[in-house]
């Protein structure tokens, strides 16, 4: 398996925290909130932040608004005194007090080679502009920080409103979180569907050690995130996107399950969206009332750590045609095709309007392999749903690697279309090797595996323990580049999340085993 980060970032945003006072409430958005209003003199006011990609989702401006305006108006306050401390994560980004004379306040933030933050106050607009009073306060924020999304965070403090003179008696506070998100490409070397590019847009947080397996057909992957009251009260919901090519057979499944910290999801956390022609997103949105179960529920670290996979083993495929009007759902015997061998195919087509019922429509239908045509049907589908629709054929003797079967003119329409890929003489072992053979792990090593992923033994407790059990036999793994382990090693993070999930039997021994080899062969242990 060959995974390669390669690409960029996009920005959207979401608002977290507002107080005044003693009295604390909270937001959160994407793209665009207005955050609870606070009684300013006679009035109510509110804070309007927003961000370019609210109403341009494609626009590659790093650009923030911040607005305050009466509620009952929606007229902006005039000369209005912004303090503004800014962090990413925890780290400092800047401090400064901003002048707005219509209350509108603009946030450039620029990506550059420079190592230091640089702030530059700018004001925009024409001659016309500056005499009636539309010219916009903007600050240009330059750093190599902004190649990146994450969480950012405000502390904004307004000091003076209606005229800079005003200065009020207590500042109106807001503690605003930013939630801008990475878009990240990784290309996965399949060995039956070969090169796939998998697409991760988080809503959250920078996500890190993104991961593919493909024996279970796996994605992992981890993003910094605070298990408090605090913090879960600012978050509406935590939002990740994966974008797979509709190329990618073993992950077009009917279904997939995910899991965070270990604990499996309800299934309304996510949502498959199979419209476009090309692409699948796999939408996880894990909600407040989630978050505070899993808090509330289970030992949390200030992390979430990902894991989506199919929920079970050998699930029909399924996604809707391009016109969005039908689902498919295929399936076949023998799920193991092999050359020169006869394959039935079971499917249904359904009518996504009418909450996917099976409906008998008119179908064109073909197996496709490098541009060939392996085999044609037409016929018209079944509306029963406790019969599958039936063909047979046969595969070549030369035929090897993914096929395409493809469905067209349902119920007579050319845009009504699908291909789902399915694969010939499926490889079962990784790119990795043969790890399948020789391994042998008892169910008591569990236990210790559980107990370093719950950080109750150490790392070194932990490498010791594995290193004398290989060493004895108890544990057998394959061995490769084995040398001596290097003082002070670190264990990555998704090793720990590896033995924390093969310890719950959600991940197979031969995973766990794949981590094994990992510290094996980076010489964390040694055997």
């Amino acid at each position: 398996m060959f995974i390669q980060k390669k690409l960029l970032i996009l920005i959207c945003i979401g608002v977290a925290v507002s107080s005044f006072s003693l009295q604390n409430t909270y937001g959160h958005g994407l793209g665009y909130e207005v955050l609870p209003s606070v009684i300013l003199g006679d009035r109510e006011v509110a804070l309007e932040v927003t961000s370019a990609q609210y109403t341009d989702p494609e626009s590659s401006d790093r650009q923030i608004t911040l607005s305050l305006f009466e509620t009952t108006t929606a007229i902006t306050v005039r000369d209005v005194t912004y303090h503004i401390t800014a962090y990413k994560g925890n780290d400092f980004l800047f401090e400064d007090t901003f002048q707005s004379d219509d209350g509108i306040f603009i946030m450039n933030f620029i990506p550059t080679e420079s190592g230091e933050i640089q702030l530059q106050k700018e004001i925009e607009g024409s001659f016309f502009d500056s005499l009636v009073g539309m010219q916009k306060n903007v600050i240009s924020v330059r750093g190599p920080v902004f190649e990146s999304g994450g969480l950012y965070k405000f502390n904004v403090e307004i000091l003076t409103a209606d005229s800079y003179t005003n200065e009020l008696e207590e500042p109106i506070l807001y503690d605003v979180g930013l939630s801008i998100p990475d878009r990240t490409y990784y290309d996965i070397e399949d060995v039956n569907f070969g090169n796939q590019e998998v697409t991760v847009i988080t809503y959250y947080d920078q996500i890190e050690n993104f991961q593919y397996d493909q024996k279970t057909n796996s994605m992992s992957f981890s993003m910094p995130f605070v298990w408090s009251e605090d913090n879960i009260n600012q978050t509406s919901i935590v939002h990740e996107e994966i974008v797979i090519s509709k190329t990618f057979g073993d992950l077009m499944v009917e279904s997939l399950s995910v899991y965070v910290n270990g604990v499996e999801l309800p299934d309304y956390v996510i949502t498959l969206d199979g419209f476009s022609e090309l692409t699948r997103i796999i939408h996880v949105v894990v909600n407040q009332k989630d978050l505070l179960d899993l808090y509330q529920n289970y030992e949390m670290q200030d992390e979430m750590e990902f894991l989506i996979k199919p929920s079970e083993e050998n699930l029909p495929l399924s996604t809707l045609t391009s016109n969005g009007q039908f689902r498919i759902k295929l399936n076949w015997e023998p799920y193991d095709i092999k050359s020169g061998s006869e394959v039935t195919l079971f499917f249904d087509i359904m009518d996504v309007f009418l909450k996917n019922k099976p409906v008998s429509v008119s179908y064109d239908l073909a197996v496709m392999h490098a541009g060939d045509e392996l085999f044609r049907n037409n016929g018209i589908s079944t509306d029963s749903r406790e019969k599958h629709n039936v063909v047979e054929f046969s595969i070549p003797e030369n035929v090897n690697g993914p096929i395409t079967v493809q469905f067209d003119n349902l119920n007579g329409n050319s845009l009504a279309r699908i291909d789902l890929p399915i694969v010939v003489n499926r490889i079962i072992d990784s790119s990795e090797g043969p790890i399948d053979d020789g391994i042998s792990i008892p169910d008591w090593v569990r236990k210790n595996a559980g107990w370093w992923s719950d950080n109750q033994i150490q790392d070194s407790d932990f490498a010791s323990g594995i290193e004398y059990m290989i060493k004895e036999g108890i544990i057998k793994v394959p061995l490769t580049n084995n040398g001596q382990n290097e003082e002070n090693a670190i264990i990555p993070d998704w090793v720990r999340s590896n033995a924390g999930w093969w310890s719950e039997r959600l991940i197979s021994d031969e995973e766990f085993a794949n981590g094994l080899q990992y510290l094996i062969k980076n010489r964390i242990i040694s055997v």
